[in-house]
């Protein structure tokens, strides 16, 4: 779930009323929201909500915006977060409430676990005081979820009341309109706004306590309608629920209002000892309490420190970016569907760079990010403290896309880490893309099998390797296969060769140069081993190839084996389970021993433009066939398909250690603005998840433990792997240039660490900024 990253905004400071903001907490629905102060000694933090700058801000929207920030002003109380100022005339309305460094009871339960029974009771209790005190100001809450209710030391919060309407204010809802969060709303509430009574909060407490104590609410299910006709009919699902809480939940979820106990009777029947009592959370959750304040603290350093827009760099002064506008203008046009698209698996390699634009600081701060670990050991080497040591393009060792916790956990970032952007070292060729993280440093390729290390902190220049000797007609194409590492050196391959690189000191340990008319498919590293795939050409009326699978050992680079002519793969070598996979261009699936490279296992009739693996699975996907489908790590029988009603596009599905499936697609209807769809899937039972818009020109995606990242050409987002939508973060890509036709910067294939990215791009920079 989220982690409790607050990045400050780039560029010169923004002020909305008398507040400055600091960073973007979050956004979703109508408006989004920022973590402000005001410029006066001693002022507290604050939560500014505006309106978004699509939302129509005419007569009647302001009415209910006024109606909002009354309805605020009436209540107050220790369970509720209290408006201190808002502005419904301007133009851009906007509120703020008392800032909560907390995490949400969503983000608490995802990351830690369903509450023990005296967490809820205490927790309840102060939930129906605090809906006590709502009702007494004659204001209904209307969302009560488990998103909307902030977690601190001394107890909860009531948040949001952004759709809580004053009892005397129902002609401001159309007829017919369902106001709430499917799961979480009354009988009453689905039936008609005008049935809407004090009892439709309690019944919401009840299935927020359902969820605090089981972590699933009592009416999930995949499925709206029937969540709403389990609502309408009582049919609660409560069997996971601790005995103690039972019959209370089950009593808050009759359907007849007036059968349901009031919020302070509730709170006598959860906790009848003294209001002001500690909740007894576990130590997991003070934990993440603690996360929350660091991060306010970090956040307020950085402000005050400025943000890299406006500061020196480690390679000169970056110019800084224009203020941008609280109500910007709208994005330029997109490129129609026939755009020419350049994917990176033109020889093999990995999923395809972002059309991300670069002025000196190449990505917008105020990210949030998803909990989540790091690359497996038998990938990475060892791990530090806060994280895996080594970081690659394919996230884990199964080529899955699964960056794990610590790619959005702070503490991994590398220390002192601020976003950064410089240029490659003049060295360098433009004619090889990609990089790995090997901690303290990022070390990035070219196209004649030379590197250069930066201090990933900073972007410092540090080492750069010699490559191979390259005449002007050796290098025919960009070659975007990223390197890899063991920890201690570092594997750069190139059309030209592979070079076995000392991480520390740039030093070349072993290389081995490909003979003439032989080109290099494919590059992975497990176990010590080296494994590559290369091609040869024959000169002829027509170019013949053919391939061989090879094995050198990765600290000296001496060949162990070498396959027989093989069929020519495409996508990345995978290794696991003493076996190395490869897709063949004309379709099957072979399996090669690690042994000594003889044939283990065959799959002729499956066609896949790629593999990736998960638990004991080879996953393929192709881009002609819907689905992916799942092949015995062994024999490479085909077990099952999952998502079959999607066919893949690139930059191809991907699958995280929590067992959520996300597989990209096109949209078939060349009309819609929206171009691509994520659709994620529950890998263990292959039920489907959710599915929604994917950012325009989908370039990549990944998984960082709960959290999906994608970008396209005019945007990075990011998503819980649950689907809310409240978790959704996005970020508007810069673009160089001006006026009408800005350029945009195509970024290489990120790696993801600590909330940050780092990655290469098309234009001669290597990058690090915030993810979304």
């Amino acid at each position: 779930m989220e982690d409790p990253l607050l990045d400050p905004l780039p560029g010169p400071p923004r002020h909305i009323g008398p507040y400055r903001l600091l960073a973007l907490i979050g956004a979703g629905g109508m408006g989004e929201v920022y973590l402000a102060r005001e410029h006066r000694p001693g002022a507290p933090l604050v939560a500014v909500k505006t309106v978004r700058a699509d939302v129509d801000v005419d007569r009647e929207f302001r009415i209910r915006f006024r109606r909002e920030i009354a309805a605020a002003r009436a209540v107050s109380g220790p369970g509720t977060a209290a408006l201190l100022d808002g502005d419904a005339d301007t133009q851009v309305p906007w509120l703020a409430t008392e800032y909560v460094p907390g995490p949400a009871l969503a983000e608490t339960v995802a990351r830690c676990g369903p509450l023990p029974v005296p967490a809820v009771r205490a927790l309840g209790a102060r939930l129906a005081r605090a809906l006590a005190a709502v009702h007494a100001a004659h204001v209904l809450h209307r969302d009560l979820k488990p998103g909307n209710v902030l977690l601190t030391p001394e107890g909860p919060k009531l948040i949001d009341f952004g759709i809580a309407q004053a009892f005397e204010a129902t002609a401001l809802t159309a007829a017919g309109m369902v106001v709430g969060t499917p799961g979480f709303m009354a009988p009453e509430q689905i039936e008609g706004s005008h049935a809407v009574v004090p009892a439709s909060d309690v019944f919401a407490l009840g299935a927020v306590l359902c969820h605090a104590a089981t972590g699933r609410g009592p009416f999930d299910d995949p499925e709206l309608a029937s969540v709403i006709f389990r609502i309408t009919r009582g049919d609660a699902d409560l069997s996971a629920v601790p005995e103690a809480l039972r019959e209370t939940v089950a009593a808050c979820l009759r359907v007849a209002p007036g059968e349901r106990p009031g919020a302070a009777e509730l709170a006598r029947r959860l906790d009848p000892g003294p209001a002001d009592a500690q909740v007894p959370w576990p130590t997991e959750v003070l934990s993440l309490f603690a996360e929350h304040r660091e991060a306010v603290a970090r956040c307020e350093q950085d402000v005050a420190a400025r943000s890299f827009a406006a500061a020196d760099t480690a390679t000169g002064t970056g110019p800084t970016p224009p203020a941008t506008p609280l109500m910007p203008e709208a994005p330029p046009a997109p490129p129609g569907r026939g755009t020419p698209r350049r994917w990176p698996w033109l020889v093999a390699a990995a999923v395809a760079g972002a059309a991300v634009a670069v002025a000196a600081v190449v990505l917008p701060g105020g990210g949030g990010a998803g909990a989540g670990g790091g690359t497996s050991p038998g990938h990475g080497g060892s791990r530090t403290p806060g994280g895996p040591r080594v970081v690659t393009a394919y996230g884990s060792a199964d080529r899955s896309g699964e960056f794990g916790t610590a790619g959005t956990r702070a503490s991994a970032r590398p220390d002192g880490w601020k976003p950064w952007s410089v240029d490659r070292p003049a060295a360098l060729d433009d004619r090889g893309r990609g990089c790995v993280l090997v901690l303290p440093r990022l070390i990035c390729r070219d196209g004649k099998g030379a590197a250069a290390a930066f201090d990933a902190a900073s972007g410092r220049g540090g080492w750069t390797s010699r490559g191979f000797t390259a005449g002007p007609d050796d290098l025919q194409g960009i070659q975007e296969l990223p390197p890899e590492s063991d920890g201690t050196r570092v594997f750069v391959p190139s059309e030209l060769g592979v070079t076995g690189v000392d991480a520390t000191t740039g030093t070349v340990r072993w290389r081995h140069r490909l003979p003439r008319y032989t080109g290099l498919l494919a590059l992975t590293y497990a176990k010590n081993v080296v494994y590559t795939a290369e091609f040869t050409m024959t000169p002829g009326t027509r170019m013949s190839r053919s391939t061989v699978v090879r094995a050198r050992r990765a600290s000296d680079g001496h060949e162990l084996w070498r396959t027989a002519p093989l069929p020519k793969p495409q996508g990345p070598l995978l290794t696991g389970d003493g076996r190395v996979y490869l897709a063949a261009e004309g379709g099957g699936v072979l399996a090669l021993s690690t042994k000594d490279g003889s044939p283990a296992a065959s799959a002729p009739t499956a066609t896949c433009f790629a593999l990736l693996r998960h638990a004991s699975s080879v996953l393929c996907w192709d881009l002609e066939h819907p689905g992916v489908r799942e092949l015995d790590g062994r024999t490479l029988a085909t077990r099952r398909t999952v998502a079959a009603d999607v066919r893949p596009t690139l930059p191809g599905p991907v699958v995280g250690a929590d067992g959520v499936l996300v597989v990209p697609a096109g949209n078939e209807d060349a009309s819609d603005p929206v171009d691509h769809f994520l659709t994620a899937y529950d890998w263990r039972t292959g039920r489907r998840l959710w599915h929604y818009g994917a950012p325009q020109e989908t370039a990549g995606l990944a998984l960082a433990g709960e959290r999906v990242l994608s970008f396209g050409a005019y945007a990075l987002e990011g998503r819980n792997t649950s689907g809310d939508v409240n978790t959704l973060r996005r970020k508007d890509t810069p673009r160089t240039g001006s006026g009408t036709g800005p350029v945009a910067v195509h970024l290489g294939q990120p790696l993801y660490l600590g909330g940050a990215l780092f990655a290469d791009t098309d234009e001669g920079k290597v990058v690090s900024g915030y993810a979304p």
